[in-house]
């Protein structure tokens, strides 16, 4: 995938169809998009690109609303990777950029810059300022610029629930499942290992503290069943998110004890898949009662991925 950021541009030589949208979460509703983009480029024998825009809109605009993000821009990019995507254009999303019209947007960035071929947008798709760029007026902008339009056609069935908002609701209230079955995949999480006050290993069960994106979304405090990815190997781990009351924490963390693993893995970044939720976080009256605990977690993470498929 080839990835455009600062001035963008490309050769008119560049046969593009287009899709633009935040796609934070790249969830199946965003991936139903991608599949219908790349099947209109096969026909149209053209390449496929996204466009999305960083920052998201709202935390320019509304940056003091505690939006939380499904992926963050690296996460993101990851994603559109697995998905043919052979383009994409990331646009710097600022408050003079948010004052576009339609018409400016689409004629001094996408023709004039992008020399799009075809774009491809959704049934109800609104973009500019005002959002005063509709299906109707990009009609228009088609006829006027020499660029063809392709209206997706609204999902049916379960599909069509699916939303960026309502997965982050499930997440916020701790329900991985039905998170992952919305996003077709394991909610991620990569961060840095960052040092911790190592309790864990005290007792037994050392944890690598985790340092995410100050805008990424955290699931709800407790424990959870997940996979730990580092360079390329995969382990088994329980994670806990909270602050820990048991030792009298104060700040949130986000730790995770990787079962059958010892390696100094300080400074390096992980990337953490949910599985489920283990059990609420707790605090225990003693440090005695909360290794007795974590060997009962990490039981049931044991066994927890022994009966999976």
């Amino acid at each position: 995938m080839n990835i455009h950021t600062k001035n963008l541009n490309i050769s008119k030589n560049h046969k593009i169809i287009l899709t633009l949208g935040m796609f934070d979460g790249v969830h199946l509703g965003h991936q139903y998009v991608l599949k219908y983009l790349s099947d209109i480029a096969k026909k149209e024998e053209a390449e496929t690109a996204v466009m999305t825009f960083n920052p998201h809109p709202r935390l320019v605009l509304q940056p003091f609303t505690g939006f939380e993000l499904l992926t963050t821009l690296e996460e993101k990019i990851q994603l559109l990777e697995k998905f043919n995507v052979q383009h994409l254009f990331i646009q710097e999303f600022t408050k003079d950029f948010s004052q576009l019209s339609a018409l400016e947007f689409v004629r001094d960035i996408l023709v004039a810059r992008l020399h799009i071929h075809s774009l491809v947008i959704g049934y109800d798709h609104q973009f500019g300022n005002n959002r005063d760029g509709n299906y109707e007026r990009l009609q228009m902008f088609s006829k006027q610029f020499g660029f063809k339009l392709y209206k997706l056609p609204a999902l049916s069935g379960n599909n069509s629930v699916i939303s960026s908002t309502k997965i982050r609701n499930k997440i916020s209230e701790g329900k991985i499942i039905r998170a992952n079955e919305y996003l077709g995949y394991n909610f991620l999480m990569k961060g840095k290992v960052i040092k911790g006050d190592k309790i864990g290993a005290t007792l037994g069960f050392p944890t690598a503290n985790i340092e995410i994106d100050e805008h990424k979304i955290c699931p709800k405090n407790g424990v959870y069943f997940v996979k730990v990815k580092i360079k390329e190997n995969y382990f088994y781990g329980m994670m806990n998110i909270g602050k820990r009351p048991t030792v009298h924490g104060l700040n949130k963390q986000i730790e995770v004890h990787i079962l059958d693993f010892n390696r100094d893995i300080y400074g390096e970044e992980i990337e953490i898949y949910f599985y489920n939720r283990s059990r609420d976080e707790n605090k225990f009256s003693s440090l005695e009662e909360l290794k007795n605990r974590l060997a009962i977690d990490k039981e049931n993470t044991i066994n927890y991925f022994k009966k999976m498929p």
